[in-house]
């Protein structure tokens, strides 16, 4: 294992501050790299553990502008980090949680990045309403590279998948997402996603393919945020409605 690789692993599973590592990470190409080794070696650290799906990143055209992108970015989801429906958590298990309300795609079928948005719609089992979990572990603060995110696995800690939802025939523009935080609301919008699902999916079965990795059927496909991250600072219930969806919910309890 390379010295970078092995001390952004050791950063994650110490919950360290974020090292941005820039001169080390270079380009696009490089952090795409990095994190696929910073993923194995992650993944040899849990038997059992695998690769459970994908989150999508950075899919807003805003910030494709301020990061300099023209595409979007990803990062691999683990099936010990995926949670149904709702989930009770260590507020400890994390040094700077963050969480955003997304759509999820549940893939019914496998895509090799060939087809068209026939056949990308066709593998979308069910859409549902998601929590995702980030550890930045102070990251924004510095405002890293998309790079150097992308080489530290953009901040992914998984997600919670609600168990409600549709088949693809839904208009995001009328989605109406809002976040909760001990009842109190935090944060709502209507049409906020960056994406339609089947635009995300697309993009990210042909980029997968391009990059030798599956995109296999019952895989996760977390679609980009509906609102801004959102800090949690301390033990807290969180709530999040995608209307017309449902509602997924996550506990992080103090000791």
């Amino acid at each position: 294992m390379s010295d970078i690789v092995e001390s952004i692993v050791r950063d994650i599973e110490g919950l360290l501050p974020f090292d941005p590592r820039e001169d080390a990470v270079g380009g696009l190409v490089h952090a795409y790299d990095i994190q696929n080794k910073v993923t194995a070696a992650l993944l040899a650290r849990r038997p059992g553990r695998r690769i459970a799906g994908y989150k999508i990143a950075f899919n807003r055209p805003s910030s494709m502008d301020y990061y300099g992108l023209s595409e979007p970015c990803y990062a691999p989801l683990f099936s010990d980090q995926i949670h149904a429906g709702s989930a009770t958590m260590p507020f400890s298990l994390y040094r700077d949680p963050v969480i955003e309300p997304e759509i999820a795609i549940r893939l019914s079928s496998s895509l090799n990045g060939n087809e068209d948005d026939g056949g990308v719609e066709a593998a979308i089992g069910s859409l549902l309403p998601a929590i995702e979990i980030m550890d930045p572990r102070g990251a924004f603060a510095r405002d890293p590279s998309a790079a150097a995110a992308i080489a530290q696995r953009i901040h992914s800690e998984g997600a919670v998948i609600g168990q409600a939802g549709s088949l693809p025939t839904l208009d995001v523009g009328a989605v109406v997402a809002r976040l909760r935080v001990d009842g109190e609301t935090q944060g709502e919008a209507t049409g906020a996603a960056p994406q339609t699902p089947t635009e995300a999916l697309r993009w990210l079965s042909r980029r997968l393919a391009a990059d030798g990795l599956p995109l296999q059927a019952g895989m996760i496909v977390l679609t980009g945020a509906h609102l801004p991250g959102f800090a949690l600072k301390a033990p807290c219930a969180v709530g999040v409605d995608i209307a017309p969806l449902g509602t997924v919910s996550l506990s992080l309890q103090g000791s």
